[in-house]
């Protein structure tokens, strides 16, 4: 196993860097698309580090190992495992340590797959895929002597074992950034471009499944489009995987011939990137994600919803070496913090004839509802605190009540 894994290594590094690498820095930041306070994605990237960031660590450390688990697809995808990727290179480099990516397996070969890392002597295992979250827990507890991280923690609170990092991954304020981005793009009077408007304001998300995780995003999408435009529609589809492109074609095109969808979110790895040319043929917009890839179709997305992947590698490891990664800490990585949040719309606001009036009004938008979040005076609804309802859910047993209030009371029955 460790002759493959170093194999796949190798052929890791001999890939050309992609868009979320271009800088050779976190893919990129929030800053314009927030209050002034708000840490930019960069700066959230190197908040956990020492101050001599820049410096390169001179102790061998080469007895120290880290694998980090890519999400299903692998590289390529120019957004969550190639940001991934970025973090762990700076590591390698800065420490000296050895450093692996390996694709997520199967569901039926995970539980073999993550003991025999621990097996073959990697001392900290991040694992960024969340389908097979489950099965890193229970190893976990078979090797103490392992630092194993996992995303996926139901509530924002310590750990109870200290060689399991649960991270509480704010995805429910990462997908209201996604819908409230969408609304204001798509909405009446704030056209970007007159060829790609389309009357009302439709807007659509993809997911590769089904899972908790979809119905916390589909619910800060509800939740937000009660708070910015009652009268937007969101339309949902799913394609089994996070490389299909064809279908991600086929679905894209369905959505805005026949939906009237204006702005499209596509969550599915390298599939995402047909969805980007689809929009692009049919003069509609779709939105990056997890990674900066504005630039990869100019015009088209306007801006991206970071998943700083980037921030969790270098973050995580930069704590392994200073010796206070422990699973009793807790750990929130939300809007404030960096992980989650919008690229600037620098990349659009350079293509010819986009309308910067309104581009400067939807931006002043999301600043004033991102300094509401961040300092607490509204919450964004999360269905992991809620019993996985979803929002339109919870309102039929909260009627006339406002969630920041309900939450900030208790949560009254």
């Amino acid at each position: 196993m460790k002759k493959l894994v170093a194999l796949l290594l190798v052929l890791v590094l001999c890939i050309g860097m992609v868009a979320c690498s271009a800088k050779n820095e976190p893919a990129s930041d929030a800053s314009s698309a927030a209050p002034a306070s708000q840490p930019s994605a960069d700066a959230a990237a190197n908040s956990g580090s020492t101050s001599d960031d820049a410096a390169t660590d001179t102790a061998d450390n080469s007895d120290k190992s880290v694998v980090v688990i890519m999400q299903a697809g692998g590289l390529g995808d120019q957004g969550y495992n190639d940001c991934a990727k970025i973090g762990l290179d700076q590591m390698v480099e800065k420490y000296g340590l050895n450093g692996t990516l390996v694709e997520a397996p199967s569901a039926a070969e995970a539980d073999t797959f993550v003991r025999q890392l621990a097996e073959d002597g990697y001392q900290l295992v991040i694992c960024l895929d969340w389908t097979i979250i489950d099965y890193v827990r229970e190893a976990s507890k078979d090797y103490p002597d392992v630092m194993f991280l996992v995303l996926g923690k139901g509530a924002p609170r310590p750990g109870t074992q200290e060689n399991l990092v649960e991270p509480y991954t704010a995805l429910h304020e990462w997908a209201f950034e996604a819908a409230m981005a969408s609304i204001l793009i798509a909405q009446d009077g704030n056209e970007l471009f007159e060829e790609n408007a389309r009357p009302g304001c439709k807007i659509a998300m993809i997911r590769a499944g089904e899972s908790v995780n979809a119905t916390r995003s589909r619910a800060a999408y509800q939740q937000c489009i009660e708070e910015l435009n009652p009268d937007a529609e969101a339309v949902f589809d799913y394609t089994g995987s996070y490389t299909d492109s064809a279908l991600n074609q086929q679905i894209v095109e369905n959505m805005i011939k026949n939906q009237g969808v204006e702005v499209v979110w596509p969550c599915v790895g390298t599939g995402a990137l047909a969805a980007f040319t689809t929009a692009k043929l049919n003069h509609a917009y779709a939105l990056g994600c997890d990674s900066n890839q504005d630039a990869v179709e100019p015009g088209t997305i306007p801006t991206s919803v970071l998943h700083n992947t980037t921030y969790m590698v270098i973050n995580t490891i930069e704590e392994w070496m200073n010796g206070t990664l422990k699973g009793t800490n807790e750990y929130y990585w939300g809007l404030a913090s960096g992980v989650v949040g919008l690229t600037d719309f620098a990349t659009i606001a350079g293509v010819e004839g986009v309308n910067l009036d309104n581009l400067e009004r939807i931006k002043s938008t999301i600043n004033e509802w991102n300094e509401k979040i961040i300092n607490g005076d509204f919450i964004v609804y999360d269905s992991f605190q809620n019993d996985n309802m979803e929002y339109n859910e919870w309102k039929e047993l909260h009627p006339d009540t406002n969630y920041t209030e309900w939450v900030k009371a208790g949560r009254p029955a």
